[in-house]
């Protein structure tokens, strides 16, 4: 049995179900509010010592960190989107980290600074949104080189970086991040957001998250 904990609004606990999705593993989804603090209690944190989320219990195993998880499931369920040649694995590997790591972490700049710290009465730090933006407008034309010669981010095969990077830019409407100036990333991008894997989790993030706040405010 997998239990994943997490909230819905999360794009690194969207990646882990995307990669549950698109494996056909049913899983008991764990509803964890940061806000009430249960990723601090006892059992929460023996399975995310960090207290962050998302965070899994298959079957006694515990993990964290989301793309410790989707190379756990992808590796233990053999399947394809990470392989185990080695060069294949390092590419994926590489273009996972460049996401996580860099891109990942300019989104969050944004999305706090435009959504969450107004929603949530906190402080905006307008230098920390500009440099999140400054950032993207480095990162992203990498990712349309790479995709302009490549059916996928990691080569001509879908791969997990595929379903890091996705989940990644899931904010980009909530965020005002327009990316139609990367029309091959735009294009990769709605091919797989039209894909069962994702769908099952919604049919549109930035509708979700909207639902998801307004029913927490009533």
């Amino acid at each position: 049995m997998i239990k994943l904990y997490g909230m819905g609004v999360s794009f690194n606990v969207s990646k882990v179900r995307y990669c549950l999705n698109l494996l056909n593993l049913n899983y008991d989804w764990v509803e964890t509010n940061l806000m009430a603090g249960e990723n601090q209690t006892p059992e929460f944190l023996s399975i995310s010592p960090t207290g962050k989320i998302p965070a899994v219990d298959i079957d006694g195993f515990k993990l964290f960190e989301s793309n410790a998880i989707i190379r756990y499931l992808a590796a233990v369920n053999n399947s394809s989107i990470y392989p185990l040649d080695p060069k294949k694995m390092a590419v994926i590997d590489a273009w996972m980290d460049y996401v996580s790591i860099h891109v990942a972490h300019a989104m969050g700049r944004v999305l706090f600074n435009r959504i969450f710290a107004p929603m949530t009465n906190q402080k905006v730090d307008p230098e920390s949104l500009r440099v999140g933006l400054e950032f993207l407008d480095k990162y992203f034309p990498v990712l349309e080189k790479q995709l302009a010669k490549n059916i996928f981010l990691a080569g001509r095969e879908f791969s997990l970086a595929d379903i890091n990077l996705l989940a990644v830019l899931d904010p980009c409407e909530l965020a005002q991040i327009n990316i139609d100036r990367f029309p091959w990333l735009k294009k990769w991008r709605a091919g797989l957001k039209s894909q069962p894997f994702y769908q099952k989790c919604y049919k549109d993030y930035t509708e979700f998250v909207q639902e998801t706040m307004s029913a927490k405010a009533r």
